[in-house]
């Protein structure tokens, strides 16, 4: 459920930013993708409970090579592909794969990053149970202005309080 949920959360964030539909649309559709990645990366990876090697952060880190592999291969999902592979990019550049900052970001990628970041704090973990909203709130704006972007973090605050489950937002029709 984290791709669907990631998927909302960014609808949600691009309707509240006033997006054209084109744009909803792709938001929601690189959300689904996103994490197409993973699956060059070991399950033993993504589920594991301790702290990464220094070897085996690095394998995890490369995951977003994958997205922008797979993605840009489709022609249906090329219009996304690049943003969808920005997923852990932050504003400042100490993200990665890329280290892209500031306005070398697009929306879809500033939406992206926060969604999956909200949805990783609000669900449960292998090595820890879900986070409520002030708790995860409270760490996502620690990253204000450096990791996240500050239009996006007050839009997904925005559209949490007005659909209190985000889950109820309705996903656009594929095109």
């Amino acid at each position: 459920s984290h791709s669907r949920n990631v998927a909302s959360y960014a609808l949600g964030i691009a309707r509240e930013t006033k997006l054209d539909a084109a744009t909803q649309r792709r938001v929601y559709r690189a959300g689904l993708l996103h994490d197409i990645d993973k699956l060059g990366v070991s399950t033993s990876l993504l589920a594991h409970p301790g702290r990464l090697t220094d070897s085996e952060r690095t394998s995890v880190e490369r995951h977003p090579f994958f997205t922008w592999e797979i993605l840009s291969r489709v022609p249906a999902f090329r219009e996304f592909a690049w943003s969808a592979a920005l997923q852990h990019e932050r504003l400042d550049g100490s993200g990665y794969s890329w280290h892209l900052s500031g306005n070398r970001l697009d929306m879809t990628a500033r939406i992206l990053w926060v969604a999956d970041v909200y949805e990783a704090l609000t669900a449960d973990r292998p090595y820890r149970a879900s986070l409520p909203w002030a708790e995860s709130s409270r760490i996502l704006a620690e990253g204000r202005g450096t990791a996240f972007d500050p239009m996006v973090l007050d839009a997904l605050a925005s559209c949490r309080m007005a659909v209190p489950d985000m889950t109820e937002l309705v996903p656009l029709a594929a095109a």
